[in-house]
């Protein structure tokens, strides 16, 4: 879906569109729009940046244009770097994708696909503290040059770079643009990605899952090809494809590790910690009872099984997404 976001645009925006990506490719410094509203132009330059990751050379943040009569601009196009250093980056960006792809086959799954993208996106790249307070004065965080080069970015960066892999392993992963929150009030812009996956839909954020599983060192699939009903959860959007649930896309749906009731939690977590288990990773979906009311009881029950079956001394910790009702308790044998 390399035109996701052309798609979306009138008639007179796909005229745009065309000629900003075609300067680009002769390395023009402008070109001419069939408009005079800079809203409308930068919104062009947005659909570009979405929809062709691999211009992460010019600028498509910011709009600089001349309005020459009504309804008619000269519309400049700023690149980051020389010509010379445009293509060194390239080279560089292009050497990192295929070391990153090393091993991966279109002959895989899709499903499979898609979580070879995720995992290795989580466990090599970090999420850009500095450049989400800097957002314009580090761009390449908003790139896939970011991801690549320097194996650190904010959301858009790396979901730029889920689009653009998604391309090379031949699925389609457009990009997402909505809002989304940590704490159930305060939302902020953000983006992810939606995966198309044999004609199904799910989300993606690649973005949240790197957040969750950094400071862990253990590789998390809490926003793993989610549907709406669960997405929207701490993400809003809308205008996208329904994505039901149901499909056995998420993770905890493939592997058997997504509860409804509790005797059923419990009896997974019994059975982890009797084989020794030092991670134990589940969902348990439960919107009637209050969030921490329901940690609570997971909490105690965890703590009283591991009395139960441990056989030393113990530390746990702790690490729950109850938003999303994804519990991760890590075991720790204390010395």
């Amino acid at each position: 879906m390399h035109d996701y976001y052309y798609q979306e645009l009138s008639a007179s925006q796909r005229n745009m569109y065309h000629s900003l990506t075609e300067a680009i490719a002769k390395r023009k410094e402008s070109f001419f729009a069939d408009s005079d509203d800079a809203e409308e132009i930068s919104r062009v330059f947005e659909c570009v940046s979405y929809d062709r990751p691999e211009l992460f050379f010019v600028d498509l943040f910011n709009v600089r244009m001349t309005i020459l009569s009504p309804g008619r601009s000269r519309v400049e196009i700023r690149y980051f770097y020389t010509p010379e250093e445009t293509r060194r980056r390239i080279d560089a960006v292009e050497a990192s994708i295929r070391q990153f792809l090393a091993g991966s086959s279109t002959k895989a799954s899709q499903l499979e696909r898609v979580r070879l993208i995720h995992d290795r996106l989580v466990r090599s790249v970090v999420y850009d503290d500095h450049a989400a307070v800097q957002r314009l004065n580090v761009p390449d965080a908003l790139t896939v040059e970011g991801v690549f080069l320097r194996h650190s970015a904010v959301c858009d960066g790396i979901t730029k770079a889920v689009v653009l892999l998604g391309e090379r392993l031949g699925l389609s992963l457009p990009a997402v643009r909505g809002e989304a929150s940590n704490d159930g009030i305060h939302y902020l812009p953000h983006s992810w990605n939606m995966a198309c996956i044999d004609g199904s839909c799910a989300h993606m954020d690649v973005t949240w899952d790197i957040s969750l599983s950094t400071q862990l060192r253990f590789t998390r699939y809490d926003y793993f090809c989610l549907p709406d009903v669960d997405m929207r959860l701490d993400h809003v959007f809308g205008g996208l494809p329904p994505c039901f649930h149901g499909k056995g896309l998420s993770f905890f749906e493939k592997s058997c590790r997504e509860f409804f009731d509790l005797d059923t939690c419990r009896h997974y977590i019994s059975d982890r910690l009797r084989e020794r288990s030092d991670v134990i990773y589940f969902k348990f979906v439960e919107h009637s009872t209050p969030p921490e009311i329901t940690a609570k009881k997971m909490d105690d029950a965890v703590a009283n099984y591991l009395r139960l079956h441990s056989l030393f001394m113990f530390d746990l910790e702790k690490n729950h997404n109850l938003a999303q009702g994804v519990y991760f308790y890590r075991v720790k044998k204390r010395l």
